[in-house]
């Protein structure tokens, strides 16, 4: 912690102190994979992660199908869903880590409101 860091903390009282440290502390990944689920994006986080198992149960699929199949067309096919799949499924993913590495910038930036305004206040 920087010298920076110890003069806000110590010139906030006990109740900003209790406020920081809810914006303050640093979540676990599971604890933000759970907050990703709430708030305004909670519906469509949902649906994510239900196309995202859906592709993903597609995708084994079609790789199963590709192996079992006789003749160069049907490898073709069954490949290029298995393709398709494993293409989207990673879109999908990448589309949720960048949600929560947005929600990690938003709480460290209610982080620092909260410490300039506290400071304002004095």
């Amino acid at each position: 912690m920087t010298q920076i860091d110890e003069a806000i903390r110590q010139a906030l009282s006990a109740e900003d102190a209790k406020a920081l440290e809810r914006y303050g502390s640093d979540a676990s990944l599971i604890q933000q994979v759970l907050e990703a689920f709430q708030g305004r994006t909670a519906l469509l986080n949902v649906f994510v992660w239900i196309a995202a198992t859906a592709l993903g149960a597609a995708s084994v699929y079609c790789g199963w199908r590709f192996f079992e199949a006789t003749d160069v067309p049907h490898m073709l096919r069954w490949g290029g869903g298995t393709l398709l799949a494993a293409i989207s499924l990673i879109s999908a993913k990448l589309w949720f880590w960048q949600e929560l590495k947005s929600n990690q910038v938003i709480r460290e930036v209610k982080r620092l409101e909260l410490q300039v305004a506290r400071l304002a206040a004095r």
